[in-house]
């Protein structure tokens, strides 16, 4: 009788035994699950401050190389090119002979010794020239003709909210420089009817496609793409000519 008490203790020790250990291996589930959730939770919340990809990570957009030069050559045709390359990019068909016959223009010189204003219209022949170049304004005109208020000009603003923060958006940037892609000597104040204007016979345009800490990649419409540049001597260059950008937005 004896026996039997000792195998009934013994049994319901092992029995206790076992529910003990049970517990201990749910609770320590438990506690995993609930860090698992916690973590993941953090994980969720921190998100928005992990850094996203810009265009310095993902190198220069893809933008549709064109040359003025093609023909129907542009000999001084440089903003309608590159403005018909951002545009080609953001899905738009044009042409850049097409956008050259929609700009504005007006004379390189007036009788009265007055020059052209490049805010108004192309000052001079584009397609054969003599003539210098053209200002946002007249862009921008053109560009709202095809996408509308999809485009957007950014002249004036800093270099970081014109170009830099458009690109690590995935849209290309058109703006004006000169045709070294580096400051200039050579500024002039022209008399125009409108006023005076400061021009550089030097003047270019083309679309910026990408740019790292050093580097700002273009596409030049004098045939090459993702051209490299200086990016200290882009920014000096860029704002010499009055800061202007146009993107078109995706």
């Amino acid at each position: 009788m004896k026996n039997k008490y000792v195998i009934i203790l013994v049994s319901l020790a092992a029995i206790a035994l076992v529910l003990a250990i049970l517990t201990y291996q749910n609770r320590s589930d438990d506690l995993r699950a609930e860090s698992e959730t916690a973590t993941r939770k953090t994980e969720i919340e921190n998100k928005d401050d992990v850094p996203q990809l810009s265009a310095v990570e993902e190198g220069p957009l893809d933008v549709p190389l064109l040359n003025q030069m093609d023909a129907p050559r542009l000999y001084n045709g440089c903003e309608v090119t590159s403005l018909a390359m951002i545009l080609l990019y953001a899905g738009y068909d044009v042409t850049k002979n097409d956008l050259a016959d929609q700009i504005a223009n007006v004379p390189l010189n007036y009788d009265n010794g007055l020059h052209g204003d490049p805010n108004e219209g192309f000052v001079g022949d584009m397609p054969n020239g003599p003539g210098l170049g053209v200002y946002h304004g007249p862009v921008m005109d053109v560009a709202k003709q095809v996408a509308g208020d999809k485009a957007v000009d950014m002249t004036g603003k800093s270099v970081e909210e014109a170009i830099y923060q458009p690109l690590d958006n995935g849209n290309p940037v058109w703006i004006i420089t000169t045709a070294s892609l580096a400051p200039v000597s050579d500024m002039q104040t022209w008399d125009t009817p409108n006023g005076e204007v400061d021009v550089t016979y030097s003047v270019h345009s083309v679309a910026v496609t990408g740019y790292t800490e050093d580097t700002v990649f273009i596409n030049n419409p004098y045939g090459q793409k993702d051209q490299e540049v200086d990016r200290e001597n882009f920014e000096k260059a860029w704002e010499q000519l009055g800061s202007q950008a146009i993107y078109i937005e995706s």
